[in-house]
């Protein structure tokens, strides 16, 4: 079983999936940017604080003093919202002043602190994260490393607010990004969707070329879909010829054996043999009609139609078909009302022919047939009901085929009418259904026509 896919899911998956990765590479790299940003900044508030210790530090009586007020102490050590260290180490790493906590910076940062004087690295402080800014300084004879230190909360909440208002514009542009793709995607598709629509309001007669402003990537499907259209076009042209010019040939030849049987039953030559020649005639002879009235009921190209009264279709029916019902003593009846629809009146008239031949074959003598017409639903309609034995429900589809008939069909129908009529509905754009007469007891056959026209 073949499964489809969905060529608007298919591009999605392609597009969607990049731009996650579009975005999600946005994001690592605002994060690395704000993270930057934050620590290079407190980083320098951290050397400030270094260098103004450093500037505190005096030598008394051979010894080293950090000589810090409180009031400064306070001004330097005070945060809102960080914890600040600080530590003052020689170099044999004896603590001169500060919190011995801070750990010292490793062997390659002192040889970084060598030549640069300042180094900056990451340390935990009572099992918190904070971060250090080391400095060396000549002081008296003394070489000493003074380290600054704070918890990082400041820089994550500076972080945080720089990589939102970098990921803000990325997400909104990423939801315009995704708008734009869908409606791309829809655009591009729509030569796809009126190539679908062609097709689906065409009628099986129909076989025109496709004429869809199509991109150069599917004028190849277009071109193959009408050359499909055209090599169908000539099939089914040829075999409606044929049909036809067999029917037409069959005629001539069958109407005059037709006559002639009826010429030697009539001068008293004929017999129950002769008579059983003559009934096998004239049902050949309404095959070949029906086959000329299927051929004219499948044209190779949309007929011209113009405005169609069906009262009038009905009453040209009861002119013809009247005299068979009073034959075989059946009331054949009308209820009409001025109903126009977009049509062809020979097509029309072939089509209830067709509904009123089939009633009277199916009603028995003493019978009652009904042919209504009228408007509901803003939809046209024609009917025939009959006081017959009706279809079978498991056979209502089955009558649509050519050459199909009942096992229980009386007559030398050719099992072409119904056929015929369901052609005739599709090419006036109307569909027909069978069920049962409410009023009669045996079928009801509606055919219906899309979007009457104004009388």
């Amino acid at each position: 079983m073949t499964t489809t896919t969905s060529l608007r899911l298919t591009l999605l998956e392609r597009l969607l999936p990049a731009m996650l990765l579009l975005l999600l590479a946005g994001a690592g790299t605002a994060y690395w940017v704000a993270h930057g940003s934050a620590t290079k900044a407190y980083d320098r508030s951290l050397y400030d604080i270094a260098l103004a210790i450093a500037g505190q530090l005096q030598v008394s009586d051979g010894r080293l003093q950090l000589s810090l007020a409180p009031q400064a102490r306070d001004v330097l050590l005070t945060d809102k919202y960080d914890r600040i260290f600080y530590a003052v180490h020689e170099t044999n790493g004896r603590l001169i002043d500060g919190n011995p906590e801070l750990p010292l910076p490793i062997q390659e940062s002192w040889r970084t602190l060598g030549s640069e004087g300042r180094s900056y690295y990451d340390g935990v402080v009572d099992n918190e994260p904070v971060r250090l800014a080391a400095l060396r300084r000549d002081i008296g004879g003394h070489q000493l490393t003074i380290l600054a230190a704070e918890t990082t909360v400041k820089r994550n909440a500076l972080v945080r607010e720089i990589l939102f208002g970098m990921l803000l514009p990325e997400l909104m542009l990423a939801l315009v990004s995704l708008v734009v793709v869908l409606i791309g995607i829809r655009t591009g598709l729509r030569p796809v969707t009126t190539l679908s629509e062609q097709l689906a309001v065409r009628s099986p007669n129909d076989l025109r070329p496709l004429d869809v402003d199509v991109p150069e990537e599917m004028a190849t499907v277009q071109t193959e879909i009408n050359g499909l259209l055209a090599r169908l076009d000539r099939s089914l042209s040829s075999q409606r010829n044929f049909v036809s010019d067999a029917a037409h040939q069959l005629r001539t030849p069958i109407a005059a054996l037709q006559a002639q049987v009826e010429a030697l039953i009539q001068e008293g030559g004929g017999n129950s043999q002769m008579a059983g020649i003559l009934s096998a005639t004239r049902r050949l002879a309404h095959l070949v009609d029906q086959l000329l009235a299927l051929a004219r009921a499948e044209p190779a190209q949309p007929q011209a139609n113009a405005a169609v009264n069906l009262e009038n279709i009905a009453k040209s029916a009861a002119e013809a078909w009247l005299p068979k019902a009073i034959a075989r003593n059946i009331d054949l009846g009308f209820e009409l009302a001025p109903v126009c629809i977009t049509g062809n009146t020979l097509l029309l008239e072939e089509l209830l022919g067709n509904l009123v031949d089939n009633a009277l074959r199916h009603t028995p003598s003493g019978g009652q047939i009904t042919v209504a017409c009228g408007v509901s639903e803003e939809c046209a309609w024609l009917s025939v009901e009959d006081s017959g034995r009706g279809i079978a429900e498991a056979e209502r589809e089955r009558v649509f085929e050519r050459f199909y008939r009942s096992p229980a069909s009386p007559g030398d129908g050719s099992g072409l009418g119904l056929a015929i009529v369901r052609e005739i509905a599709r090419q006036h754009g109307g569909g027909v259904s069978i069920g049962e007469s409410e009023a009669l007891g045996g079928a009801l056959i509606t055919v219906r026509f899309a979007k009457p026209a104004t009388a």
